[in-house]
């Protein structure tokens, strides 16, 4: 059955940041010694995810938005995304970014390849100062159910579906599309479907599509 529509990771799929809150951590200075003891803290199992989120978010209070932004977009996109995300697009594929990462990065990467939805990560704004605050859209290993519901929005089925991700995080993602495609994953995954086909390089995806 043809693909009729693709879900995309953002951080270290579509860009080639692997985290935008780490890079934004470290470009402020604020990764060693601070937000990198959260982060040990939430792999260990002794802070949740949105626990995680908060003590991260409160880093950043009291920043200026355009500030903090400009940071965010340096972030450079991915060789091959663009074109990978134009040919999905003149082949009538609907595209979807489901992303943990920032919606700083997220929305502006939206705009620019003309993506059909995003979901991701919101810093709350208030006068054009971050508060502190976030709104969790996509919670950590939870991409999942947000497939569900855009297939069901769209009344596409399981083999319309694929997915294209380079971390444990796109886990769930890959469990609810016929074709998940990992990107850049040395030795590919004992986690993912057996199903998973595995690329080096995005424009590969574009033959597993059906694409060009």
């Amino acid at each position: 059955m043809a693909t009729k529509i693709v879900f995309l990771d953002c951080d270290g799929t579509l860009t080639t940041v692997k985290s935008s809150w780490e890079y934004l951590h470290r470009r402020l200075s604020l990764w060693k010694g601070n937000a990198d003891k959260y982060q040990a803290l939430f792999r260990q199992g002794r802070i949740d995810y949105h626990e995680f989120c908060r003590r991260d978010a409160l880093m950043w209070k009291g920043l200026d938005i355009d500030s903090v932004e400009s940071v965010v977009h340096e972030i450079p996109y991915q060789p091959g995304a663009r074109g990978l995300v134009r040919s999905l697009r003149a082949a009538g594929v609907i595209t979807v970014i489901i992303s943990t990462g920032l919606s700083l990065l997220v929305d502006k990467v939206g705009r620019e390849l003309s993506i059909d939805l995003c979901f991701s990560n919101d810093l709350i704004v208030r006068d054009g100062i971050l508060s502190g605050e976030i709104c969790i859209n996509v919670d950590y290993d939870m991409k999942g159910p947000i497939v569900r519901q855009t297939l069901e929005r769209f009344g596409l089925a399981f083999d319309e579906a694929s997915a294209i991700g380079d971390g444990e995080g796109d886990r769930g993602m890959f469990e609810e599309v016929g074709l998940p495609i990992g990107f850049n994953i040395n030795g590919g995954s004992p986690n993912f479907p057996g199903r998973t086909v595995y690329i080096e390089e995005l424009h590969a995806a574009k033959s597993l599509l059906g694409v060009i």
